[in-house]
């Protein structure tokens, strides 16, 4: 999760040049603009107007990372100032990303401070 200003083709290309390097594949759905995503792996895309999941391609993983996110501003923080909205990004992105180690996410958290 990367805060960006526009989401336009060079902003694209920046951050998926600074944070993917290739990758096997990537999930979108169908909008032109990433279309450029294609030079950094093999590239997929559903059709949302007519699906949520088509031929295997889903999107559903980032949806609800963006879910999670909204809710817990909602919730737990209720407001959010610009300047900091990488750091929440960053703190629901670890969390999203160690949802399944429960046990181990406190070690991680303190052997990272």
């Amino acid at each position: 999760m990367v805060v960006i200003d526009r989401l336009t083709h060079a902003e694209i290309n920046r951050v998926c040049t600074m944070n993917l390097g290739y990758v096997k594949t990537i999930y979108t759905d169908q909008a032109q603009r990433f279309k450029i995503l294609s030079k950094f792996g093999l590239h997929r895309t559903v059709n949302h107007w007519l699906h949520y999941s088509e031929n295997g391609v889903h999107v559903n993983h980032v949806e609800n990372a963006w879910s999670l996110f909204k809710r817990g501003l909602i919730g737990q923080f209720h407001h959010v100032s610009a300047i900091h909205l990488q750091e929440y990004l960053d703190e629901f992105a670890f969390r999203c990303s160690h949802r399944d180690e429960r046990e181990k996410l406190m070690d991680m958290v303190l052997a990272s401070a």
